[in-house]
């Protein structure tokens, strides 16, 4: 085998090697680890480098071996369960950032497509920082913890469901009944594997069990994943959907899923990061730079703007009209307000397909850390002067 044709492992081992210290030095000064492994990506434009297709593939195993093990950390009962005041919450949310861009950037001159897919971007939230800043003032238990908690459950589902909807409009028309049946098929797809998984796996690891192979659980169960990943791409799905619907299907069977999740964190520390790069490669500053105009900054402040308010507005409303106090229903919408994987994975499919524009992009690509930002001293205050319930 010719020298050249390894060269990817040097650029694996490089990637790897950058992620780690951009992680070490972001953990350090408070930001989350995801924007390190970003401006990685954002760099590699500038040394006129272009990642090979091993690379791009090991990001794509990353990211889909990450959402399976949120996943298994899940349960497909707490799912159902939560569609009571977390969903409708969650659904305020969902429905707040699809259409404020729909509403505010059309008028400019935006197409619905872009506008849409950037809602469904927007659509998908993260709480790690918000859970943590409700645990840190002995709140996590509280309604509002609660309400956020199982929101973000449904939430998550939603903005992988609608993610669907990016792969097969690009080929489509975009009339409503379209959307409806993409979004309801996607969903359906995604609790009839879950569902079944959840029915069919405890067979699945019996037999996998009396093998004689070596690690038999964590194959078997490895390769429902893959083979499953790739039926719902065929399908004109998402990939990582399913991973995730997978996840939740084996959940329910909690030393299984405790001993395979333990064994998924080794890939994922290995290769989730080269998604994150991959996301920020798409990025060339250098271009964006050279035409930096105020309709630039103006695109930019309106995607973040767009991206704090739709969160905010929809889900402290839901929360208003479910029973919450003014101040319990706003830290709701805070709290939902961060963004991180989901958001990116959106970003990232819909830049790929062509939908997003580089300064729509940039502008989610900068959503991530302004919101990790502003959102836990903002809750900090709201908290300083409430007592949750």
């Amino acid at each position: 085998m010719a020298v050249g044709e390894l060269w990817w492992m040097v650029e694996i081992a490089t990637l790897i090697a950058l992620a780690r210290m951009a992680e070490v030095i972001f953990s350090k000064v408070g930001l989350p680890k995801v924007m390190g492994y970003i401006l990685v990506g954002m760099a590699i434009p500038l040394m006129n480098y272009e990642l090979t297709e091993i690379t791009s593939s090991l990001a794509v195993l990353g990211i889909v071996v990450y959402l399976f093990y949120l996943g298994l950390e899940g349960s497909l009962r707490g799912f159902i369960r939560g569609l009571r005041d977390a969903g409708l919450i969650a659904l305020g949310g969902v429905a707040g950032s699809v259409a404020l861009p729909i509403m505010a950037l059309i008028p400019l001159g935006v197409g619905l497509k872009e506008a849409f897919a950037l809602g469904v971007a927007l659509s998908a939230t993260s709480v790690t920082l918000t859970l943590k800043t409700l645990g840190d003032m002995g709140y996590e238990g509280s309604r509002v913890g609660q309400a956020i908690t199982g929101a973000a459950v449904v939430d998550d589902v939603l903005g992988l469901a609608l993610l669907s909807t990016v792969y097969s409009l690009e080929a489509r028309e975009f009339p409503a009944m379209t959307l409806i049946e993409i979004v309801a098929g996607a969903f359906g797809f995604w609790l009839a594997v879950s569902y079944s998984l959840e029915r069919l796996g405890k067979s699945m690891i019996k037999l996998a069990l009396k093998t004689p192979m070596e690690e038999p659980l964590l194959s078997v169960i490895f390769v429902v994943l893959l083979v499953l990943s790739y039926i719902a791409a065929q399908l004109q799905f998402s990939a990582i959907l399913l991973a995730y619907a997978v996840g939740l299907g084996f959940s329910r069977y909690r030393y299984e899923a405790r001993y395979v999740s333990n064994r998924m964190l080794t890939l994922i520390a290995l290769f989730t990061p080269l998604f994150f790069i991959k996301a920020g490669s798409l990025v060339d500053i250098r271009i964006i730079l050279n035409a930096f105009t105020p309709s630039l900054l103006t695109v930019l402040v309106t995607v973040v703007t767009i991206g704090i308010l739709s969160k905010i507005v929809g889900c402290t409303l839901t929360a208003l009209v479910l029973g919450f106090s003014r101040a319990e229903a706003l830290l709701v919408g805070i709290g939902m307000t961060p963004r991180a994987e989901v958001m990116l994975t959106a970003a990232l499919a819909g830049r790929e397909l062509g939908l997003l524009s580089d300064e729509i992009y940039l502008g989610l690509l900068l959503l991530v850390p302004i919101t990790s930002i502003i959102v836990p001293p903002l809750m900090s205050a709201i908290l300083g002067r409430v007592r949750l319930r």
